[in-house]
């Protein structure tokens, strides 16, 4: 089976089990809580869940509750970022909030955080209980993570004063922190050693930081043809990321007062952006990005590299190699 026929598999199968759980009264309620599940998605973070469970278990199906709890984990998340953003889109369809109410929402992504503990007490491969709590433990941890990174993005300086380690320890929380819970159940659940599960969460930790730092690139030169966002999108909602990070401090004089001038500009004029996005295209931006994405990817396969040798290892480094080139 090719890499995109696993991802695509393991998606099937994490979907088919949200859509019987993510289910009840009242109505409307569960269809706000399962509205951005159904829009799809690649099920990244359940990927990486099965496949290190895989390197010591074939029994999927023993894990495939725990793998549905973080996925989601992402969609709660989801849900709440887009109500503090004041997002409107999201993968493509209207943000939960703006569809179903900001209340409905909340409740939503509520419910949703609550199902993730269920979920996990569910989880026939975390038995005997220590792996339970231990996962539990792991999720937990990772949540305050994750809010402590919304809060860091929340608060950060202008673009003009983000620093690298600003900008790393944001991505770590809000990024990393659930690829890493992500694999480090996976392991436990499949008996590895805590020295195993120390090497794949330091395998996702990178990851994550790969993931994002590309995901950073195609929020600002990206092909919208190709990701479906809109041209410079980054640079309308005034995101602080690497790419725009770098163009502001390298780009000659006017050029940087032309970024500026878009930056954080929601009615900004359509040429302007335009410009701006060639301007950072021109500077080869895109390039030490990704070559700082590959630095991380590096890392994470050196981390992946002493855990035992199964299909499931071959589909974790492609799932890296995936995250470097991608382009949507």
């Amino acid at each position: 089976m090719t890499f995109q026929e696993e991802v695509r598999r393991v998606a099937s199968m994490v979907d088919s089990y949200l859509e019987e759980e993510v289910d009840g009264a009242p109505r409307d309620l569960y269809d706000a809580s399962s509205h951005l599940i159904r829009a799809g998605g690649k099920r990244l973070r359940p990927f990486i869940l099965v496949e290190f469970h895989a390197l010591y278990s074939p029994d999927e199906a023993a894990v495939l509750p725990a793998a549905a709890a973080v996925e989601l984990i992402h969609n709660f998340t989801l849900i709440h970022d887009d109500i503090m953003d004041r997002d409107e889109i999201r993968h493509g369809v209207p943000t939960v909030h703006r569809k179903y109410g900001e209340a409905l929402a909340i409740l939503a992504g509520d419910v949703l955080f609550a199902k993730v503990f269920s979920l996990l007490t569910r989880t026939p491969a975390l038995s005997p209980p220590s792996r339970t709590v231990e996962a539990v433990k792991i999720v937990a941890e990772s949540l305050v993570t994750l809010c402590e990174g919304q809060a860091l993005d929340m608060n950060a300086p202008k673009i003009e004063q983000m620093s690298e380690e600003g900008y790393y320890s944001t991505i770590e929380k809000k990024t990393s922190a659930l690829f890493e819970a992500s694999a480090s159940i996976g392991c436990i659940a499949g008996g590895g050693s805590p020295e195993d599960v120390g090497r794949a969460a330091s395998y996702a930790r990178h990851l994550g930081l790969a993931f994002q730092l590309v995901d950073d690139v195609l929020g600002v030169v990206g092909d919208p043809g190709v990701t479906g966002k809109p041209v410079g999108g980054d640079l309308r909602e005034g995101k602080r990321t690497m790419p725009i990070m770098l163009a502001v401090r390298e780009a000659a004089p006017s050029d940087r007062e032309k970024i500026l001038s878009v930056w954080g500009k929601g009615n900004a004029e359509q040429g302007a952006l335009a410009g701006s996005v060639e301007i950072i295209r021109s500077m080869g931006i895109d390039q030490k990005v990704r070559s700082l994405a590959r630095g991380n990817v590096e890392r994470a396969l050196e981390a992946l590299g002493p855990l035992p040798d199964a299909e499931a290892k071959r589909y974790l480094v492609q799932l890296a190699h995936f995250v470097m080139d991608r382009r949507m």
